[in-house]
């Protein structure tokens, strides 16, 4: 796969866990993350069994948008991804921010690429 190949393969595989999220669909996350997955946000940070266990009842979520995509080879096993979100959802009763910045780090793990962490930042409007 070439660099550019392996670029918008991650791309996918990142707006697929936002539609999983979207769609309640903790599936996904069982099998397109790490054991050791961690995602952090304004909330705190929460690991893979914490992520899947609240994927199905915590958000609803009406709307998300990308932009700015960048992408960095760590390595030949591990990439970040960093973007921007719009978002329009609230989680635990309480509207989350709608401008995010994330960094998403992918590590291949027996020939697949796996999420391995998540963080975003609320961007100061």
């Amino acid at each position: 796969m070439t660099k550019a190949q392996l670029r918008q393969h991650i791309i996918t595989l990142d707006k697929l866990a936002w539609e999983a999220w979207k769609n309640k669909n903790a599936e996904w996350f069982k099998t397109h993350t790490t054991e050791e997955f961690l995602s952090i946000n304004s909330y705190g940070i929460s690991n893979k069994a914490e992520v899947i266990k609240s994927t199905p009842v915590d958000c609803d979520v009406k709307s998300f948008s990308f932009d700015n995509f960048k992408f960095v080879m760590l390595n030949e096993t591990a990439v970040l991804l960093t973007y921007t979100v719009v978002q329009d959802a609230v989680c635990g009763g309480k509207k989350i921010p709608p401008r995010v910045r994330a960094s998403v780090n992918y590590v291949k793990r027996n020939g697949k690429w796996l999420e391995a962490l998540y963080m975003e930042t609320p961007i100061a409007e």
